[in-house]
C-alpha cells in the first residue's frame, strides 16, 4: 500500500513540475513538438503502438507526455514487482520445504519459528502480487484510454492548420545595433 501511494505522490508531483515548464517549450514550441501534418489515422497507429505518441504527434503534448509517462511508470512497476515477486518466491518455496524437514523429523521450536516467518514471507508474497496486479490494471487502462482518445478526441488536421504553419516562419535578417552589425531571429507567433 505504501508503494502505490507513493507512486500517486510521483505522479502528482512530476504534473505539478511540469505544468510550469511549459512556458519555457512555448517561446519556439516546433522544436519540442512538431505541428499536427499527419493524418488522424497515423496519429491511431502511433497510439497503438504506444500511448502518448498519437497525442504527441496530433499536437497535444501535454497529453501525450502523460500518457507516457503513465503507461512506462505501470510497465516498469510491473515488471519490477514481477520480478521481486519471482525473486522472493523461489526463497520462499526453498524455506518451506525446510520448515516441512523440520515438522517432519526435526524440533518443534525450529519449525514453530520457521512457521512465523514463512507467514510473514507470504503476506510480503501476497502484497507484491497486489502490486504487480495493480500495475498491470494500471497499465492497460492508460492503453485503453489512450486509444479511445486518439480515435474520438484527437484533432484531425485541416488546411487551416497547415497554412498558419507556414505563415509562423522564423525570419533572419541582419542590422546594426549599436553601430555593429548583427543578425537578427524573429518569428511570428
Amino acid at each position: 500500500m505504501k508503494i502505490i501511494k507513493a507512486l500517486g505522490i510521483v505522479g502528482l508531483s512530476l504534473l505539478v513540475l511540469l505544468k510550469p515548464m511549459g512556458s519555457v517549450f512555448a517561446q519556439d514550441e516546433e522544436s519540442f513538438v512538431r505541428r499536427s501534418l499527419t493524418s488522424k489515422k497515423d496519429a491511431i497507429v502511433l497510439s497503438v503502438i504506444y500511448p502518448g505518441l498519437g497525442q504527441m504527434t496530433a499536437g497535444q503534448k501535454y497529453k501525450g507526455i502523460s500518457l507516457f509517462v503513465g503507461e512506462t511508470v505501470s510497465l516498469l512497476f510491473a515488471i519490477n514487482s514481477h520480478e521481486n515477486y519471482n525473486t522472493k518466491q523461489k526463497v520462499y518455496d526453498k524455506d518451506f520445504n525446510e520448515y516441512n524437514l523440520l515438522v517432519n523429523g526435526g524440533s518443534f521450536a525450529d519449525a514453530k519459528s520457521q512457521y512465523e516467518d514463512l507467514k510473514d514471507r507470504n503476506d510480503e508474497l501476497d502484497n507484491l502480487h497486489t502490486i504487480r496486479n495493480t500495475a498491470l490494471i494500471a497499465a492497460a487502462a492508460v492503453y485503453a484510454y489512450n486509444i479511445i482518445d486518439s480515435v474520438f478526441f484527437s484533432p484531425t488536421t485541416g488546411e487551416g492548420e497547415r497554412v498558419n504553419r507556414d505563415s509562423n516562419r522564423v525570419v533572419v535578417r541582419s542590422a546594426f545595433i549599436d553601430r555593429n552589425p548583427s543578425i537578427i531571429l524573429s518569428k511570428r507567433f
